[in-house]
């Protein structure tokens, strides 16, 4: 069974990790032109990477919720891996072979020499190449940047595929145990904020996420179903506060820190979430939703950066995450009080709403896509607004940088707007075919998606 909830964070996830990327282009595009302007996107924006750390623990929970039920053994673990990598190579390779054309053009023309990865390595480029479309950790980010976090995914799939091979009672000392390893590795020194290695990967911090999202899932399966909606709401402000008051990046913000600021409330969110789906109780997302886009306009309004000193970050933090909870009670009363009172009207709301939803869950659907094919989207519109905005008349529009928000806004909607459009497309067109195509050659695997 697809889960409506998961789609709807996995779709959240993709889009916060689209926004952080355009705001760093955007920031590149404004220095680049000389100009001395923030980038419009700010606030939370600047804190976007914890997308990533949503969908490692999305991925920790999907990996035992669909093989919970499945008898332990070789073949059960062999499957489990056949479709896993068959879901995240044909794509990967798709995309990474798009850049890798792209950047060997931008070699010969000499241009966008900051977004290339293919400079100061110890390797030929042609091993670069092969460990980037891999996976394989090395010194550089692979050919597309955010391949990185594939090279997690790949190694929670094959460490994972060893916990199938257990009776299912032992699962729990199984995944203990990983979690253990993991933090005897940190600390001795063998992991750091960049997997540079396979020591590093293999005892890098991010891993526990990949164990918060495999406990919510036990003990969704377990049957523990305890205050999913109180769960749901106060996890929602606790990530949109997590969000709100990340400083600067540093090696422990980039290990430990994104795991206990994000890791943890993403746990929360997804078992509050899944439990509310199966009770039938998603309407909850609507009070959720309020008090979470408050939260986030009200932080917004300060105009922080990741640069704030942390007293400032506090309470702009404390106020916004205040407002937000007071619009999520607010909301949640209005709801009780109006669906006791005029229910009829509530019922007219739930149209619209389960329109809202099904295209959360269609860009879920898509997140992979929408993942790796936003940041050749952005690059591509950033070297078009440039080209654009050498053009006096179109200057105030394309040239990042210009005085006025018309150029931002600009920017902004046409990375967002042309992500999710890409990214429609290649989920259609690509990555569902391909992933069918796949399953029909093993049909003994319960559908993971």
């Amino acid at each position: 069974m697809k889960l409506q909830s998961i789609q709807v964070l996995r779709g959240v996830a993709a889009l916060l990790v689209v926004l952080y990327h355009t705001r760093a282009h955007e920031t590149r595009g404004i220095a680049h032109n000389g100009g001395g302007e923030l980038a419009w996107l700010g606030g939370i924006v600047t804190n976007g990477f914890a997308g990533v750390d949503l969908f490692f623990v999305i991925s920790g929970f999907i990996m035992v919720a669909v093989t919970y039920e499945l008898k332990p053994g070789i073949q059960t673990a062999l499957n489990f891996v056949f479709r896993r990598l068959t879901r995240v190579y044909p794509v990967w390779w798709l995309f990474a072979g798009i850049t890798t054309v792209g950047l060997l053009g931008y070699f010969q023309l000499g241009n966008m020499v900051e977004t290339l990865q293919v400079t100061s390595r110890p390797e030929p480029d042609w091993i670069y190449i092969i460990k980037s479309f891999l996976l394989i950790p090395q010194e550089k980010e692979p050919v597309l940047v955010v391949g990185w976090t594939l090279i997690h995914e790949v190694y929670f799939y094959l460490a994972f595929s060893l916990v199938l091979l257990l009776r299912r009672s032992w699962w729990p000392y199984a995944l203990l145990g990983w979690g253990a390893a993991v933090i005897a590795g940190w600390m001795s020194g063998l992991s750091g904020p960049i997997v540079t290695d396979f020591l590093a990967l293999f005892f890098s911090p991010m891993t526990m996420e990949f164990l918060f999202g495999a406990a919510t899932a036990m003990l969704v399966a377990s049957g523990v179903a305890w205050r999913g909606g109180i769960v749901m709401l106060v996890a929602t402000l606790w990530m949109v506060a997590s969000l709100c008051l990340q400083g600067p990046q540093t090696d422990y913000t980039l290990q430990w820190g994104r795991v206990m600021m994000f890791g943890l409330p993403s746990a929360a969110l997804i078992y509050g979430l899944v439990t509310l789906e199966l009770e039938d109780r998603l309407a909850w997302l609507v009070p959720a939703g309020v008090g979470a886009l408050l939260t986030i306009a009200v932080f917004q309004l300060y105009g922080l950066g990741e640069t704030a000193p942390l007293s400032v970050r506090v309470n702009a933090t404390i106020v916004a995450v205040l407002v937000g909870g007071l619009g999520t009670l607010a909301t949640f009363w209005t709801g009780w009080l109006a669906g006791q009172t005029k229910p009829r009207s509530v019922r007219a709301l739930f149209p619209a709403l389960r329109k809202i939803l099904a295209a959360m869950v269609r860009l879920g659907d898509a997140s992979y896509s929408l993942y790796l094919v936003h940041t050749i989207v952005i690059v591509a519109l950033r070297v078009l607004f440039g080209r654009l905005g050498d053009i006096p008349v179109l200057a105030p529009v394309f040239q990042l940088g210009h005085p006025g928000l018309l150029d931002n806004v600009a920017f902004a909607l046409a990375c967002v707007t042309g992500s999710i459009i890409a990214s429609l497309l290649s989920y259609t067109y690509f990555e569902r075919p391909v992933g069918a195509l796949f399953r029909k050659s093993r049909p003994t695997v319960q559908n993971a998606s």
